[in-house]
């Protein structure tokens, strides 16, 4: 069974995990921002927990 992905809307965020180790699964632009990207990666508590970090810097 395959792992859900876990979307991500912010380009800063990420960067973040990239920087941290999580792996890019794929990129498509964002149909309802011109302009502008989502990004998937794997879901997984790890990436949760770092997400959890990244938003209380």
């Amino acid at each position: 069974m395959e792992k859900k992905s876990f979307i991500v809307y912010s380009q800063k965020m990420s960067g973040y995990l990239m920087q941290k180790g999580f792996v890019l699964v794929d990129m498509q632009p964002d149909l309802k921002k011109s302009g502008r990207n989502v990004f998937f990666f794997k879901d997984s508590p790890q990436l949760k927990s770092a997400i959890d970090e990244y938003m209380s810097r």
